[in-house]
């Protein structure tokens, strides 16, 4: 919760820019920090007779490189960035609990519509970035989840849940 409030206060004191180039924002060697927070509920997606009424709150810290130059024409212009998850779920419901964990991320954007860049979350998810200035994005966006054991031990009723998450990136050259 620090960092959200930390990111925040950054927030508080950066102004629009009137022009913004999405070429410098998305260029090889570009560096990108996010903290997004958010939270879900466990859906019926699978068909079980019964739901377990899960329910979170999520921090997700995302640490990215761009390795490649942003690629195609008009609307269509894109840049791909991989990079590392940690998250964090805080269990509200049926009972209190946690669980973390790192993870191997990607997204696509979509950087031909100027400040406003959707992108597809290879973690199964999509949502959108708003650039405020020419290095700092705030963003929304939809995730689905599947938490098993990956049929390691039984019984191995996971659960797949939806979440909305929001946040701010920063991007460094």
């Amino acid at each position: 919760m620090l960092m959200v409030a930390a990111a925040l206060a950054v927030l508080a004191l950066v102004r629009p820019v009137p022009a913004y180039d999405p070429e410098a924002a998305f260029a090889t060697g570009t560096t990108v920090f996010g903290v997004q927070v958010g939270g879900g509920a466990a859906n019926k997606v699978e068909g079980h007779r019964t739901v377990s009424n899960i329910s979170f709150l999520t921090t997700i810290t995302r640490v990215s490189h761009l390795f490649f130059s942003p690629f195609g024409s008009g609307l269509l212009r894109s840049a791909v960035e991989p990079g590392i998850e940690g998250w964090f779920q805080y269990y509200l419901s049926p009972k209190e609990a946690t669980a973390q964990g790192l993870k191997l991320a990607m997204r696509y954007h979509l950087i031909g519509f100027g400040r406003l860049v959707p992108y597809l979350d290879a973690t199964a998810g999509a949502g959108v970035s708003y650039f405020v200035t020419d290095t700092v994005a705030l963003n929304a966006g939809y995730r689905v989840q599947h938490i098993s054991n990956g049929h390691t031990s039984h019984p191995n009723r996971g659960f797949n849940s939806d979440s909305g998450i929001g946040g701010v990136s920063f991007y460094f050259k």
